[in-house]
């Protein structure tokens, strides 16, 4: 946590700085999105414990989810894409730093994406980059990806044992469309955009989703439409962003 309060501490008060526009000079601004896993304001940590909105104490392993077809959206309500798919793996700190990437000068007001792979890329054969098999997260080629995966282990509100969880979120209807505000002029620029990702956030609004009797889900079933639904809605809450411009 320390570490995470060090970078926004020297995030917002370094020297904003602007390249000088003139006959010769083309100003470009850059952008990279760096992504932080959070518990609400603490860092969030593999193997550590933590309780959700139910009241249960869990842990998780591991933490994967895809980000698709991120985009900035200016005051005009044209969109400038950033990142195609992009895979989130806690265990992987440079996933979570995302690459560099030149926009257009202006103001943005918004930043959207969707947590999942769209139907087009969901079900396309082998493909590379993030959605490469390689890394665990795809069921079938007919059925596609996992777009969000947490596994770890809760204690039961009822018998107090600790049991799995196995949460592994996907298909086309699981696709979460994301739009969040935000406040980013460049002008020849570089900033940075930190996306928080909450996971507690994720179980408890506006749904809570408690664990007991609940706790393994691989989407794949009619059983599993109702928590899929449930999750599909608290996505957008449990992301938050803000932005930064800084010099080198």
């Amino acid at each position: 946590m320390k570490q995470f309060a060090l970078l926004l501490i020297a995030l917002c008060t370094i020297t904003i700085s602007s390249c000088r526009k003139d006959l010769d000079t083309k100003c470009k601004s850059y952008t990279r999105v760096n992504v932080f896993n959070v518990i609400g304001q603490n860092e969030f940590h593999l193997d550590s414990t933590y309780t959700n909105g139910a009241g249960e104490a869990y842990n998780a392993y591991m933490l994967k989810y895809y980000i698709s077809h991120m985009k900035l959206v200016n005051e005009n309500g044209e969109r400038v894409e950033l990142y195609e798919h992009e895979l989130i793996d806690h265990s992987v700190p440079t996933s979570l730093q995302l690459d560099q990437v030149e926009i257009p000068d202006g103001h943005y007001t918004s930043l959207e994406f969707n947590l999942g792979v769209d139907s087009l890329h969901n079900h396309s054969g082998d493909q590379a980059g993030d959605l490469d098999p390689m890394y665990g997260m795809i069921w079938t080629w007919n059925t596609g990806y996992i777009f969000f995966k947490h596994e770890g282990y809760f204690t039961s509100s009822t018998s107090g044992t600790q049991q799995p969880l196995i949460y592994h979120y996907g298909t086309d209807r699981a696709l979460a469309p994301i739009s969040l505000p935000i406040q980013l002029h460049v002008e020849g620029n570089k900033s940075i955009i930190q996306l928080q990702f909450d996971l507690n956030k994720l179980y408890s609004n506006p749904n809570t989703i408690a664990f007991t009797g609940n706790n393994n889900h691989q989407s794949l079933s009619a059983g599993d439409i109702p928590w899929i639904n449930e999750l599909r809605a608290n996505f957008p809450n449990a992301f938050s962003v803000n932005s930064f411009l800084f010099s080198e």
